[in-house]
């Protein structure tokens, strides 16, 4: 059993997608309670805070896929609801026969493979880090277009 295991009475696995969440919330010991889909506005990521809140009212810990894209907004919204929060990279696999796959099933991949990490990631935040990166785009567009323009 994992640090996290032990910590927690659940995890909500979510797989993020450009409109829709797919979550699933899983016992600390890996079985599956249930299953839940939202959409990617502010009523989606409180129907799942609801969900999470009836299906693991104790200590509970979110795996969100996606946190520096389409799980931004949701990662954002449970860190002002004070909900804990660990990100899972989306894993890398060929496409399937027929293009078919199952986001409940990531879903429940992310809640399970949080709970068998020995090393958790947190998600990054958006504010500072996300200011000096675009500064920093933007400082090299800038010596890009002055090279261009030195070279005419």
């Amino acid at each position: 059993m994992s640090m996290l295991a032990e910590q927690v009475d659940g995890v909500i696995g979510v797989d993020t997608h450009r409109d829709t969440l797919a979550a699933a919330a899983v016992s600390s010991l890996g079985a599956v309670l249930a299953h839940a889909e939202a959409a990617t506005d502010a009523h989606g990521y409180l129907q799942l805070l609801n969900f999470a809140r009836q299906r693991v009212p104790g200590r509970r810990c979110w795996a969100l896929e996606g946190v520096g894209s389409y799980g931004a907004g949701l990662a954002a919204f449970l860190d002002a609801s004070s909900e804990k929060v660990v990100e899972v990279c989306r894993p890398k696999r060929p496409a399937q026969r027929g293009g078919r796959k199952s986001d409940a099933l990531d879903a429940i991949r992310a809640a399970r493979e949080v709970l068998a990490s020995e090393h958790l990631i947190q998600p990054r935040r958006r504010g500072e880090r996300e200011a000096l990166r675009v500064l920093l785009a933007t400082r090299q567009g800038a010596v890009s277009a002055t090279t261009a323009a030195i070279n005419h």
